[in-house]
């Protein structure tokens, strides 16, 4: 598959390495499932503050290098979030979730809204990731490819959000397995392939 890497240097995503200097790591533990194309990890990871407060992330990933699928993470993740409790962790303390673009049906969404955009092209003719990377974001964002994720959180009263993505990777869109949607020109188009991810959790508003 012929890729390029977009310029990976902006931002955007907050891991451990911006937590705060009076936080510190209390409790890491990870779930692993067997998917129809692999085996996949949800990882959960809590957080304490000197203040006595509390926060958690998880970060689901391909432990073998195989795609996944975001109906069946929707699942896991359901799993996890019901275990939680059971290992002393309040699931309102959830902050964010870390994960890869590269489920095929979430490229094959984004890749269709990036088609029909007429921000795209310009924008990877600017290379620069200032300008690609919020694009890729609001593709993500509106494409309800992670729909079923929400789902779930929901059913716990979260709601979720992308907050931001980075090193971006592109392929022709010939390679996204997505249908060229109607009156758009895909031909030649990059599109993206893969990202790392941050998606935020907030408490669903009453």
């Amino acid at each position: 598959m012929r890729q390029v890497h977009v310029l990976p240097g902006i931002m955007l995503i907050c891991s451990a390495v911006c937590l705060s200097q009076d936080s510190h790591q209390e409790f890491e533990k990870t779930w692993t499932f067997q998917g129809r194309s692999g085996a996949v990890g949800v990882r959960v990871t809590s957080f304490s503050k000197s203040t006595g407060d509390r926060y958690a992330s998880l970060a689901i990933y391909s432990l073998d290098g195989a795609p996944r699928s975001t109906s069946e993470e929707a699942d896991f993740l359901a799993i996890v979030l019901s275990d939680l409790p059971k290992e002393g962790i309040k699931p309102e303390t959830l902050s964010w979730i870390s994960f890869r673009l590269n489920e095929p049906e979430a490229i094959s969404a984004v890749a269709q809204l990036a088609a029909l955009s007429s921000a795209w092209r310009p924008a990877l003719k600017s290379h620069s990731a200032a300008t690609i990377y919020p694009l890729v974001t609001t593709f993500v964002n509106e494409s309800g490819a992670y729909k079923k994720w929400n789902e779930v959180f929901e059913e716990h009263g979260f709601t979720l959000q992308i907050a931001g993505v980075e090193k971006v990777i592109m392929a022709p869109f010939s390679q996204s397995n997505a249908k060229c949607p109607k009156g758009a020109d895909c031909q030649h188009l990059m599109i993206p392939v893969d990202a790392l991810v941050q998606m935020n959790i907030s408490r669903r508003p009453n």
